[in-house]
């Protein structure tokens, strides 16, 4: 018995299944680094005839990003509008999910411009580096400031689009930056989700404490307590606690990471903020 023992446990019987599930991590992991963009993102697709419907008032814009590539953008206008607010939303869904929303911004008089990123929506073009986002959304605020005084100008981010908000802020002068359930980076909460890929494959870092410190605007971050996707620990707390002379916090009660906009106490926040 002893010896049928040793043979079935023999250097060659446990290398092959070793082997095996170390060539199948391998794999994964290859197919993860060249596909990221479907990781991280799950946009919703429209056909480019596509009419929207709200029941205000808006205009359609594709906003030119480099020589080949547009944006597709909604604006919603406020009757007495005291400035702009630059919306860029999470890695989901597509501007008429987005556009919904807009009235909460144009009844506190502020206009608001959403932008759908690369592969969203109309959007047929795909989302390929960082770099890119961080570039488009650039190109889109330049945009804004030919049309509004950036001392009017609001930017403001939720959950993916955090990252990229503070991106701008840090590299221009608007009057506010929003962040709307925050992560302290991209790399750290793909790193949570998925805690087998190693750092050096994300290729998407956005490192939001990082621009913060560049930030000289004001910075407001709302953050729902029972939000299990992007906890307020490690995130916004975090960022709170780096900056806490910058930077004021709003945390929620009852709410999840998609609920905050079903918050009476974040429509009374925010209201209060966009006085």
């Amino acid at each position: 018995m002893n010896g049928y023992i040793k043979h079935f446990f023999n250097k060659k019987t446990v290398k092959l299944p070793l082997l095996f599930i170390a060539s199948l991590y391998v794999f994964a992991m290859t197919v993860f680094y060249f596909n990221q963009e479907n990781f991280y993102f799950h946009p919703k697709t429209l056909a480019t005839d596509y009419q929207y419907q709200f029941d205000a008032k808006f205009e359609e814009i594709n906003i030119p990003v480099d020589r080949k590539n547009t944006l597709n953008t909604l604006l919603f206008k406020a009757k007495n509008s005291k400035g702009i607010i630059l919306y860029l939303h999470g890695n989901a869904g597509d501007l008429h999910d987005w556009g919904m929303r807009s009235k909460l911004y144009t009844d506190n008089n502020y206009d608001i411009l959403f932008v759908d990123y690369r592969g969203f929506g109309k959007n047929k073009n795909q989302l390929e580096s960082e770099e890119i986002l961080h570039n488009d959304m650039q190109q889109v605020y330049d945009l804004l400031k030919t049309k509004y005084q950036e001392s009017h100008i609001i930017v403001l981010g939720f959950s993916v689009g955090s990252g990229l908000a503070a991106n701008i802020a840090a590299n221009n002068s608007p009057k506010l930056l929003v962040l709307e359930a925050p992560y302290y980076s991209f790399e750290s909460l793909v790193k949570k989700i998925a805690p087998f890929v190693p750092k050096f494959l994300i290729s998407y870092k956005i490192p939001t404490h990082e621009y913060l410190k560049e930030v000289t605007c004001p910075i407001a971050i709302f953050h729902g307590k029972d939000d299990q996707l992007i906890t307020p620990e490690g995130n916004s707390i975090q960022l709170q606690q780096l900056y806490p002379d910058n930077i004021t916090l709003h945390l929620i009660d009852n709410c999840t990471h998609n609920g905050i906009y079903s918050s009476v106490t974040y429509f009374k926040r925010l209201q209060k903020l966009l006085k």
